[in-house]
């Protein structure tokens, strides 16, 4: 998603991937049969019942106009509330929008955020590259959840 002005730049191939083989963890937003937003996730592998969120992002004509709130809400529907236990993602702490968007979704589910600083990526962990102009910011892990799972006949 090169036109949402704050995402990675990622190949098409690695697009592609993403969408053959997570196809159930990742959603695209079109308008006028074009792409306007992108979510991708994946269950954890070590744990299949959280659900983490890799990479959000939203063209920007269409941005502040829910689409980013509806492709997350959409995406937790689709794993099955159920069988969740809860929601992860990395943030930089720069990252206002998308701490927002994860604040929303924790409220409408009526469920914690929290945060687990020293958990996630720190600057160290992000190579610097010859098409990079800066350091990458660290990015701690939060997480929503825990999910309540009602026992059969509740």
């Amino acid at each position: 998603m090169q036109n949402s002005g704050v995402l990675d730049t990622n190949s098409a191939y690695l697009y592609l991937l993403l969408c053959r083989d997570f196809r159930d963890t990742c959603l695209v937003a079109c308008q006028n049969e074009a792409v306007v937003g992108f979510v991708s996730g994946y269950r954890m592998p070590r744990d299949p019942s959280v659900l983490f969120v890799w990479q959000i992002g939203v063209a920007g004509e269409v941005k502040r106009r829910g689409v980013a709130s509806a492709l997350l809400r959409e995406l937790v529907s689709r794993c099955g509330q159920g069988e969740l236990t809860a929601i992860e993602a990395t943030i930089a702490s720069t990252n206002t929008a998308s701490r927002l968007l994860f604040e929303s979704l924790a409220r409408s589910l009526d469920l914690p955020i929290t945060d687990h600083p020293h958990d996630g990526f720190s600057v160290a962990d992000f190579p610097c590259s010859e098409h990079e102009s800066s350091e990458h910011e660290a990015e701690p892990r939060i997480r929503i959840g825990p999910f309540v799972r009602c026992s059969p006949g509740e």
